[in-house]
């Protein structure tokens, strides 16, 4: 394939899905004002905590399968149909742990009250992340955008319903996503026909056997992305409690938009990354997607670091206002745990799950170690959590410094290593000002601004002749 073909089909891809999952994304963010205005701090810290909880043992119950479903099914030694089968075999043989887990939270009190909660959220999630794994590895990205614009829209109306009208709190806000992935799934059922492609006439005891070998690694993987993504909320909330962690949370939200931008490109990409890996310049090619994919996230993540107060007040509850100061050092994190993300694609693409275990094991014993220090150093509803937010900082950077030695062994494509040290000591300055509010900070935002658009001037050139001879054609 020419290389033109290459990035029109990757820009295609991403566009195709960023069409679809981007404006219904962006309207779960405006959820959050609804969130912050229905919820306490209090009860918004226990519902974030029972969602992040599923989050950790959705891997155990679906032993990873869903990253070898999607990877499986590109490769063209394996039959399809047999490969998104073993996902649900592999999910069903999980499921014998759900009883294992009942019984432990039912012992907790911080959960009792929520334990078939907690399971129906896990099995809704598992069973969908199959069926959309599935439809991506088949390149139906039409398809993934529509049930990815479905599922959300199901959010936000079961949302709305189960916290006004029903008031049903804490309960509504963690349903209402079970349910819309249980919906999503039926969905993609119906009209991708996925009952023809489940054969358990003719499993292979190989094919699970290679998934399970490929999946099971990215077990502790996930873990480990989980204790630097979401421990520190835990150790807030028991720390410093769930007033404090309520604001954390919240301020989280703001951050995490930046992962939605990521994950629509990524859903592309790894698509993409894959289907090269046979290409003779390859290298070429994840350098120069690297280095765009760079620029892009430097300059979104500029913005949300300027613009953290405006988002604060437009999006939080007046409750919740006092969470932006949290907002810029997590935009720094966020960055680099998108880096990390993109890093590890390449992982992927070579089967070396064992690198992205690695790397995010050093991440999350960083990250505990830190929050176990900083955490107790700041004292306060305004600041009591900065220091979970350094943490989470630290530990992403050392990720994303792993994940770079290691990616550029196996694929040795070029990482422009001191622009994006430029780039980042600039963020960093940006978020040290505006989190301190230092005497003129605002002007000091548009002289960081017009630097960042300076050190990125090539890419951003280039971005913009490409596409006004797209708009010409």
């Amino acid at each position: 394939m020419s290389d033109e073909k290459k990035y029109k089909r990757l820009l295609s891809n991403t566009a195709t899905v960023g069409i679809g999952t981007l404006g219904s994304k962006l309207l779960v963010y405006l959820l959050v004002r609804l969130y912050t205005s229905v919820l306490t701090n209090e009860e918004f810290s226990i519902a974030s905590n029972i969602t992040e909880m599923a989050t950790l043992l959705i891997p155990f119950i679906s032993l990873g399968i869903g990253e070898a479903v999607f990877r499986f099914a590109m490769d063209k030694n394996y039959n399809r149909n047999e490969v998104f089968t073993q996902g649900f075999v592999a999910v069903g043989i999980g499921a014998l742990l759900l009883p294992i887990v009942a019984v432990i939270f039912l012992n907790i009190d911080y959960f009792d009250s929520y334990v078939p909660l907690l399971i129906l959220y896990i099995l809704s999630s598992a069973i969908h992340t199959n069926c959309s794994q599935y439809i991506r590895a088949k390149a139906l990205f039409k398809l993934y955008a529509v049930q990815g614009l479905l599922n959300t829209l199901l959010t936000i109306g079961l949302n709305i319903l189960f916290l006004i009208p029903l008031n049903m709190g804490i309960t509504g806000y963690v349903l209402s996503v079970a349910v819309a992935d249980l919906l999503s799934s039926l969905f993609l059922f119906v009209v991708a026909k996925l009952w023809r492609d489940l054969s358990f006439k003719e499993l292979k005891k190989s094919t699970l056997k290679a998934m399970l070998l490929y999946s099971l690694p990215l077990i502790p993987t996930t873990i480990s992305w989980w204790i630097t993504n979401v421990s520190d909320r835990y150790m807030i909330t028991f720390m410093q409690g769930d007033s404090v962690n309520g604001l954390y949370a919240a301020a989280y939200k703001i951050p995490t938009l930046l992962m939605v931008l990521i994950g629509i490109f990524n859903s592309a990409w790894k698509y993409s990354a894959v289907e090269e890996r046979s290409e003779s310049n390859s290298a070429v090619f994840f350098s120069n997607v690297y280095h765009t994919f760079t620029t892009c996230l430097i300059l979104v993540s500029g913005g949300i670091i300027a613009f953290s107060k405006v988002f604060s007040a437009m999006m939080f509850g007046e409750d919740f206002r006092a969470a932006w100061v949290y907002i810029p050092i997590l935009t720094l994190a966020m960055a680099f745990s998108a880096l990390s993300s993109f890093t590890g694609t390449i992982f992927i693409v070579e089967k070396k799950s064992r690198y992205s275990l690695y790397t995010a094991l050093v991440a999350a014993i960083v990250n505990i170690a830190l929050n176990f220090l900083l955490i107790p150093r700041f004292e306060g509803d305004t600041i009591g959590a900065m220091g979970a937010a350094i943490a989470t900082l630290v530990a992403y950077l050392i990720m994303f410094s792993l994940r770079l030695y290691f990616s550029t062994k196996l694929v040795p494509y070029r990482t422009y290593l001191l622009e994006t040290l430029l780039n980042f000591l600039v963020l960093a300055a940006m978020a040290i000002t505006v989190s301190l509010e230092v005497p003129y900070w605002i002007l000091l935002q548009a002289v960081f601004g017009v630097l960042l658009l300076v050190v990125n001037r090539k890419v951003i050139l280039t971005l913009l002749k490409q596409g006004i001879a797209l708009i010409k054609r």
